[in-house]
């Protein structure tokens, strides 16, 4: 007869412990509070009370637009903008519940918030971002010191879960922030573009040549800042790049 050894039980004793407490007191998915195996894909009603599904968006800026238009070529918020990203896709309306949740996620303690919404932006555009095939995932990186006082990065917990959905490779030290500016609310549309000029540079460019890059944020407003990313990363010899955000700003 076989024995086990001492570490050999502890870890089965602890296997079995974790199994037996998620039994009695199930995980909650962050978004619903519905048990875990929701993950953020089966929230259902609650769901649509936080993130109320946009009938359709502009296929180049992902801003909520009217029916039956066609946005190939951009709409009334992005038509005069010269972006270099191919698409943006977003979850939903940045107001209301959203808006508070995108809130808490960029709190210290509302880290946990990001790889269900994560989950939820790829079950509401399955279909898109596998037509998409990005080859790697890659989150709008924080200036250092703004880690200084928070412990995270919404972009990257999100770019993760993406990654995870998605089966693609994700990298978070590929782009950089290398200028720190000032807040985008606060400033004018053309302000913010030049706010942003030679803030993002890349780290490693043989690991971005010939990609095509699915970038994520948190938010997106004018699209100044994926727009900055989007050009470093093209420079650097990417092929395609588009943007993935949990929420678009009402107007630009």
């Amino acid at each position: 007869m076989k024995y086990l050894g001492i570490q050999q039980i502890q870890r089965l004793s602890t296997g079995w412990l974790k199994t037996g407490r998620s039994f009695v007191y199930p995980p909650r998915c962050s978004l619903c509070g519905l048990a875990r195996i929701c993950s953020g894909m089966n929230c259902g009603v609650q769901i649509e009370q936080i993130a109320p599904l946009v009938e359709q968006a502009c296929d180049r800026c992902g801003a909520p637009v009217g029916p039956h238009l066609d946005t190939s070529e951009g709409c009334s918020y992005c038509k005069t903008e010269r972006f270099l990203f191919k698409r943006a896709i977003a979850l939903g309306k940045y107001q209301g519940p959203l808006r508070e949740i995108i809130l808490n996620l960029k709190q210290n303690h509302g880290a946990h918030l990001g790889g269900d919404l994560g989950s939820l932006l790829f079950q509401r555009n399955r279909e898109t971002f596998e037509k998409l095939a990005s080859s790697l995932i890659i989150p709008v990186p924080l200036h250092w010191t703004s880690r200084l006082h928070r412990t995270h990065n919404p972009a990257s917990i999100i770019a993760e879960a993406l990654s995870g959905r998605l089966q693609a490779k994700y990298s978070g030290n590929i782009l950089a922030k290398r200028k720190r500016t000032p807040a985008q609310t606060s400033l004018t549309p053309s302000n913010r573009r030049k706010n942003l000029r030679d803030a993002f540079a890349i780290r490693r460019r043989k690991r971005v040549a010939g990609q095509t890059i699915l970038l994520v944020d948190d938010v997106m407003t004018t699209g100044s800042t994926a727009n900055a990313a989007t050009r470093v990363l093209l420079d650097a010899g990417a092929a395609e790049i588009n943007v993935a955000v949990i929420a678009r700003a009402p107007g630009l």
